[in-house]
């Protein structure tokens, strides 16, 4: 079956809005004094520092300086010694920790020290915990990688996720929340882009509807309400291995959060419906493992191209030639006001709506088509 009717509709296919901005959750550090050697009684330290809040009775003076800790709700721990011209860091996160020498004068300084930290295994940590609950893939941050992150909260990490066009204003809704969650202690920042990304569903490994072409874009179409960028191919590789390649357009949310809070953003998605839990045996979004998020080490989301993976059970493999593009990001800066940012995502919802509609219309003309006969109302 060629579907011509759907090829015409993809010709036709409603206007998206290609990039929106969603409400930033800000969260200002109290910084009482620039330099280290002002520091004379808890008053005077950040309120954060890297991996924790400030424990006002923590901070003892010592020869030559002080020392303090900061703690975060789920155990990580900041501790700092000054001792005039040379002080230590050390930061334990999910139980390990580390130790670095810090020659700075200023408390700005320490962002420096931040990124000689390779935060590798405390990802993986993070990783082998969140992986086991969510429809989540988090990639690793390698001994060459860059390090992202800075003063005073640390290491940054990147959240990229399919989100249907008409769950925009819902992700919208919950950074609302997010703003006043007194539980997300450091700041994030996220927008949603109009991306391409190809899923290859291998054949015998899935269920039947997803090994017919018809099958493969209406469940993509139903799920995220943007249309496959063409009818799916079936492909085979040098092992004989037959896979059905659905090529996709969709939504594609992008948070930047510091690794410090990573957990937390995600459950709250998940809390909110966004993120499926891992085993559900459902196919649909968000549970799908072609609808799966993936946690980056920071800068992955614009450096990384061809990106792909396989699910758990290997029935899919996922790629993305580029999950973002540091020019949408400097584009976004235009954009400003809630009435705006809500009447993008409302045009969005009318165009997953007309695009869902044309599709089953256009699939029941191309099976009219195909039978030689004339087809009926779509409903």
């Amino acid at each position: 079956m060629k579907m011509l009717g759907y090829n015409r509709a993809m010709t036709n296919a409603p206007t998206f809005p290609k990039l929106i901005q969603l409400p930033v959750i800000q969260r200002p550090a109290s910084i009482p004094v620039a330099t280290l050697a002002e520091v004379k009684s808890a008053a005077d330290l950040p309120s954060r520092l890297f991996l924790g809040d400030l424990v006002p009775d923590s901070f003892q003076p010592v020869k030559k300086g002080w020392v303090a800790d900061w703690r975060d709700a789920d155990g990580h721990r900041t501790r700092f010694r000054y001792a005039g011209g040379l002080s230590s860091l050390e930061l334990a996160y999910a139980g390990d920790e580390t130790v670095t020498l810090v020659s700075a004068e200023r408390f700005g300084d320490l962002g420096a020290s931040v990124q000689g930290i390779h935060p590798g295994a405390w990802l993986a940590r993070l990783g082998e915990r969140l992986e086991a609950m969510f429809n989540l893939r988090v990639f690793p941050h390698r001994e060459d990688d860059a390090v992202g992150g800075d003063f005073p909260d640390g290491h940054l990490v990147s959240l990229v996720m399919p989100v249907p066009a008409d769950r925009l204003m819902a992700l919208f809704d919950l950074h609302k929340q997010l703003q006043n969650d007194a539980a997300i202690r450091t700041p994030v920042d996220a927008y949603v882009r109009y991306a391409f990304s190809s899923v290859n569903y291998i054949e015998g490994r899935c269920h039947p509807m997803l090994a017919h072409p018809a099958g493969l874009v209406l469940h993509h179409v139903n799920a995220l309400g943007t249309p496959a960028a063409e009818m799916p191919l079936r492909e085979t590789d040098p092992d004989g291995v037959a896979a059905w390649t659905l090529q996709r357009g969709h939504y594609l949310y992008i948070a930047h959060c510091r690794l410090r809070d990573a957990g937390r953003l995600i459950e709250r998605l998940a809390a909110a419906g966004l993120i499926g839990a891992t085993g559900s045996g459902r196919e649909g979004w968000p549970h799908g493992a072609e609808f799966a998020a993936a946690l980056l080490p920071f800068g992955y989301e614009y450096a990384a191209t061809n990106a792909w993976w396989f699910d758990r059970s290997g029935s899919r493999r996922l790629f993305y030639p580029r999950f973002a593009d540091p020019d949408d990001r400097q584009a976004l800066g235009g954009q400003s006001g809630d009435v705006w940012i809500k009447a993008m995502i409302r045009d969005a919802a009318k165009a997953a709506e007309q695009c869902r509609a044309e599709t089953a219309r256009a699939f029941a003309e191309g099976m009219a088509e195909a039978a030689g006969k004339p087809a009926g109302a779509a409903h």
